[in-house]
């Protein structure tokens, strides 16, 4: 297993970074769909190098510090985009507002920040040399012989993955700090994400006995995506509430929608995880 996993990780990482490459002159363009793509690029090379340690190559930490950057940079850009997107949703609803001109002048910054952040990003030597800097290590370096020998096969590495994502579960299910619990939901939506690009990544290794772990968590993380979305645009909407000349009672209207859209939202991903929970490799895999 050690042998395949190694190829089967070297062409997905390969895979991604030269997506990664491809989508910077496009974010340089200020594309929002590009920042999308790259962004999900780095994020499934991250969670290869985070699953999988001792299979793949290690960055040296200058080089992790440059991809932290970058990933937080894309990740700033993007969710500022997907955040103007929500609330203009909201200001082209049939409800009437006491004051839509500010509130789409206040959406419209949102969306210049990030093509300004975007275009920037696209434009800069720095996140070239960002990219260049991962390649040279995780596959242009010297092949296994600078690999540490595997220490686990891949479902148990991908079953410490999942115990991960079970424990941010409990830690939201075991509080009634809504605090605490939208940070527990944050954390178990960056595990489920991890857990599924790791499994991704070594698919072919499992035939088609990934899937029972993929698709659960797919369902997921789009459940606890909107969750999130809707908390990161409550906290905007009460920053709103301190602009000049904006409503109260915009401010109130937009915060309830948000409001419900998480509980909502929270209340199908317990449903979903009941019925559809994501199994454990070890038990899902090695049959």
């Amino acid at each position: 297993m050690g042998s395949k996993g190694r190829t089967l990780l070297a062409a997905y990482i390969a895979f991604q970074l030269t997506e990664l490459e491809g989508q910077l002159p496009l974010i340089g363009a200020a594309d929002p769909e590009a920042v999308h793509n790259a962004r999900l690029a780095l994020r499934r090379i991250r969670s290869v190098l985070s699953c999988y340690r001792g299979l793949v190559p290690k960055l040296p930490r200058s080089a992790r510090e440059e991809v932290g950057w970058l990933a937080t940079s894309l990740g700033e850009s993007r969710d500022a985009y997907v955040l103007a997107q929500r609330i203009r949703l909201s200001l082209d609803t049939k409800d009437s507002w006491n004051a839509p001109e500010l509130l789409r002048l206040a959406v419209e910054e949102l969306e210049s920040s990030s093509a300004r952040l975007a275009s920037a990003l696209g434009r800069r030597k720095r996140s070239r040399r960002t990219v260049r800097a991962a390649r040279a290590v995780l596959v242009d370096a010297p092949d296994a012989k600078e690999y540490k020998p595997p220490t686990a096969d891949l479902a148990e590495r991908l079953q410490v993955q999942w115990e991960r994502l079970q424990h941010s579960l409990a830690e939201e299910s075991g509080s009634d700090d809504l605090d605490v619990r939208n940070a527990a939901l944050h954390q178990a939506r960056k595990d489920v994400k991890c857990l599924r690009y790791s499994v991704e990544a070594v698919a072919d290794a499992f035939s088609h006995h990934a899937a029972g772990v993929i698709q659960p968590a797919i369902g997921l993380q789009r459940l606890l995506g909107e969750q999130h979305d809707a908390v990161v645009a409550g906290n905007w909407i009460r920053e709103l509430a301190n602009t000049p000349g904006v409503d109260a009672g915009d401010v109130q209207r937009l915060e309830a929608l948000e409001v419900r859209r998480r509980l909502n939202a929270e209340e199908e991903f317990r449903m979903a995880i009941a019925e559809y929970p994501v199994p454990a490799p070890r038990r899902a895999l090695t049959f």
